[in-house]
């Protein structure tokens, strides 16, 4: 996307030209990063990312004043399409990236209705990409309605011998539900020497975990319903080692990268 608007020499002309959608502030804003690293020079093209939990009126600002390229999350952007502050027809990519989260439930009717906007304004050159670590039938059949007929598929990894890093240790342990919570304590001691992430499939359950008197080490949560400042903190943190093990939503994980760590579950 970047080569081909750069060698078109489409820059600046102050409506955005591609927009990415991903499911979490965290992606969001990896993504954001990558878009600043891939720059020739500072003022090649103008980057923004919108989420909630940050101030809307500067971001209205900068839509406003002209950006190449939006990165944002599914609520935000919908909220700036009903202030009017963004103008699709100077669209040329429309991005999905983790398609299989962003077209699963929760996600799907506001993807939809953003891509119906987008579709509205009858764009002849608009090409709708999709990215995704796994893409099950399901996602398959919903991502017939945002692209084009005889759309193309470029799998990466199907001619890989080895899919995963032979440097990471697979294990799987049976437990009883009852007895997860003494399981986990256990294994974090074992095999968590140093960083750990544990990953949960609701905010409840990551909720429980930091409430546990079972797990003796500094635990700190992450989920959509902590403050977005709060999040960039506790992320921070735990980069710097101030705490051990960092429990975060299934949906969260897909923005996390962090290195150096030891253990996840």
């Amino acid at each position: 996307m970047v080569t081909r608007l750069r060698t078109e020499r489409a820059w600046g002309q102050g409506k955005p030209l591609a927009m990415i959608l991903a499911p979490t502030r965290e992606l969001a804003i990896q993504i954001a990063k990558e878009l600043q690293a891939l720059k020739h020079n500072e003022r090649e093209y103008n980057v923004l990312t919108v989420y909630g939990g940050t101030s809307i009126e500067e971001q209205t600002h900068q839509l406003r004043r002209g950006v190449d390229i939006f990165v944002g999350t599914c609520g935000r952007v919908i909220d700036h399409m009903k202030r009017g502050n963004f103008d699709f027809t100077g669209l040329r990519f429309a991005i999905l990236d983790e398609a299989d989260q962003m077209l699963n439930l929760g996600f799907k009717e506001n993807v939809e209705e953003i891509m119906d906007t987008i579709k509205s304004a009858n764009l002849k050159e608009l090409q709708c990409l999709m990215f995704s670590a796994t893409i099950p039938r399901w996602v398959q059949s919903i991502a017939q309605v945002f692209l084009k007929q005889g759309h193309g598929t470029i799998d990466l990894v199907k001619d890989l011998k080895n899919k995963t890093s032979r440097t990471v240790a697979h294990l799987a342990i049976n437990c009883p539900y009852q007895n997860r919570l003494s399981a986990l304590a256990d294994i974090l001691i074992c095999y968590g020497g140093g960083q750990s992430i544990v990953f949960t499939s609701t905010k409840k359950e990551a909720n429980d975990l930091l409430l546990s008197e079972k797990i003796k080490k500094d635990i700190e949560v992450m989920h959509g319903d902590i403050a977005q400042n709060q999040r960039e903190v506790t992320l921070k943190r735990f980069k710097e080692k101030k705490f051990s093990v960092l429990v975060a939503t299934d949906v969260a994980s897909r923005g996390l990268d962090i290195p150096c760590v030891d253990l996840v579950v």
